[in-house]
């Protein structure tokens, strides 16, 4: 008991107010540290998707925006790659905080997610080489939505881009769950065809079917507008563009 008030202490010496709740309970309530059922939402096939897309691309280093409770944070660090996570919550960076004390490979960011991605995307991501970056973009949960900027940053700056959004609506797969805050913020196709055009991405959606999913069963859709990665994606039987599932 007396270890673990020592490191407390030291980890809320740089922590303040809620923060130090969150860092707190990290240790109070173990039953926190696996929301959402698991990784990804406690979804199996997301869960093997990332590993397909891990195993077939050279990944240099793993972004999320959007730590929350550091469940997914969690399971990508696992990789061994540098992981940057953001986290604009006090309660959740708290948590985190004291959740990834020890894990060298992780570097949690507190604040706005687009500040972040800049700073990290004009330092640490832009000096990187010989690989591509994994994004996992999941800090929409208000409605001060990210995730459209978030998008532009990424691909003005990073050509070596493999971006999953969560919480994005399967246009042909109505059991899977979305994010949706109103008029003109609902994750859904239209909400980033723009962004899809100015970039020339190409979208792959989940091949599983919803009722074949576990855990949350929420969409996502995994953008990339590299040859190399687009033609690696449109390999893998765990994806297909809309086009080439609806024609199934």
């Amino acid at each position: 008991m007396i270890e673990l008030i020592q490191i407390v202490r030291r980890i809320g010496a740089r922590l303040s107010g809620h923060e130090i709740v969150g860092a707190f309970d990290y240790y109070r309530n173990p039953h926190q540290r696996t929301a959402w059922g698991g990784p990804f939402n406690g979804q199996a096939a997301r869960q093997a998707l990332f590993r397909s897309i891990l195993a077939k691309i050279q990944l240099c280093a793993i972004v999320e925006t959007g730590t929350y409770l550091g469940t997914t944070t969690d399971f990508l660090a696992a990789t061994g790659l540098p992981v940057f996570t953001i986290e604009a919550d006090p309660y959740n960076f708290g948590f985190s905080r004291a959740r990834f004390w020890y894990r060298h490979n992780v570097r949690l960011l507190r604040g706005d997610s687009r500040k972040n991605l800049r700073r990290l995307l004009d330092g640490p991501l832009g000096r990187l080489s010989g690989g591509f970056v994994f994004f996992y973009l999941d800090a929409h949960w208000n409605d001060d939505l990210p995730l459209a900027e978030e998008l532009d940053l990424v691909f003005n700056r990073c050509s070596a881009a493999v971006v999953m959004i969560d919480d994005f609506q399967v246009p042909f797969d109505a059991g899977y769950g979305y994010d949706n805050y109103g008029p003109g913020k609902a994750l859904v196709p239209s909400y980033i065809a723009s962004t899809v055009s100015a970039h020339g991405l190409q979208a792959f959606y989940p091949s599983t079917h919803s009722v074949d999913e576990s855990g949350a069963r929420r969409g996502c859709v995994v953008l990339a507008n590299n040859p190399s990665v687009v033609a690696t994606l449109s390999s893998l039987p765990l994806l297909g563009n809309v086009g080439s599932v609806q024609g199934n």
